[in-house]
């Protein structure tokens, strides 16, 4: 038997509806920072990196670890476009569906 006391109904209209998980689970958020400054603060569709163990892929609600990573950093964006960020040294984190990388710029030398 269901309970339609007002009571009950009251409740039931007090929560607000869940977040669909296929809206979650089309993006990733990412931001990449160097000592200076943010450079990049944007949801996008997956990113690639490389470490010690070789390349690797980055989707949306991607496992949690963190990582040393050597260049380049390649960005998905949510249009289609990649936008890469080329550093000689690199931490990512992955937690809760959002990436945290922190990078050293290349330096390019003078006459090169």
């Amino acid at each position: 038997m269901i309970d339609t006391s007002p009571q009950t109904q009251t409740l039931q209209s007090v929560h607000s509806p869940a977040v669909s998980p296929a809206l979650s689970a089309e993006k990733i958020h990412v931001t990449v920072r160097n000592r200076i400054k943010m450079l990049f603060d944007e949801d996008v569709a997956s990113i690639s990196s490389k470490n010690d163990t070789g390349v690797f892929d980055i989707l949306p609600e991607h496992a949690n670890f963190i990582s040393l990573i050597t260049s380049p950093l390649i960005l998905r964006k949510l249009d289609g476009t990649k936008q890469e960020i080329s550093f000689s040294n690199g931490l990512i984190k992955v937690k809760d569906n959002a990436v945290h990388c922190y990078i050293d710029l290349l330096v390019q030398k003078v006459g090169q």
